[in-house]
């Protein structure tokens, strides 16, 4: 039977309409922010008074979101999280960061027996409510326990599993830029060159 129970790290603008969202369609959240919203209704969200009362609330194997700024904030939380975690618990990068810091990450929770996602999001705050786009990285035996989750909060056809830790974050970098025209042409070969080094072992 799937465990539809999830944490979520940052409730802001991002993870709270992803909480809300999952809460309605029968997901039980349990949500953890330094600053905590007001005026949550929704019996299926649940807020935890600290990191640790996340963590209490959840059925192994754990299953921890983190939707906060890119940067070291994330490995900040990270290292927080592998003090309490435990052996096949995953965290889900669902933030901005860069996707050398993903896999990078994902070799560091590996060796602790860890697992990391790295997961692209698309759509903004209105999608994150009503249906964002995911472009997931991760090994396989991590993804299949939350993609059942993804492909739920996703508009149709707009979860992907791209491939290895990393990957998700490279899509979500090249796709962005394309949306926008911010990053160039030789930004993107730049990274599409440290990506694939990357992905055939010799980065």
């Amino acid at each position: 039977m799937e465990n539809k129970t999830y944490g979520i790290i940052g409730l802001g603008k991002m993870g709270l309409n992803l909480a809300l969202q999952a809460a309605e369609k029968g997901y039980k959240i349990i949500g953890y922010d330094k600053h905590s919203p007001t005026g949550i209704t929704e019996p299926n969200l649940v807020l935890a008074d600290s990191l640790w009362g996340l963590i209490q609330q959840l059925p192994k194997p754990r299953k921890v979101f983190i939707y906060i700024p890119a940067g070291k904030a994330v490995d900040s939380v990270i290292g927080e999280l592998t003090r309490v975690l435990e052996e096949g618990d995953i965290i889900i990068d669902g933030g901005n960061s860069y996707w050398g810091d993903s896999s990078r990450r994902a070799k560091y929770l590996k060796e602790k027996g860890l697992y990391l996602v790295d997961c692209g999001t698309s759509g903004g705050t209105s999608g994150a409510r009503n249906g964002a786009c995911f472009m997931i990285g991760g090994e396989k035996e991590a993804v299949n326990q939350v993609e059942g989750l993804l492909k739920d909060l996703a508009v149709p056809n707009g979860y992907t599993h791209c491939g290895a830790p990393g990957s998700g974050h490279f899509v979500k970098l090249v796709h962005a830029g394309i949306g926008t025209e911010r990053v160039s042409a030789k930004s993107i070969t730049h990274h599409g060159y440290g990506f694939r080094r990357y992905m055939i072992g010799i980065a």
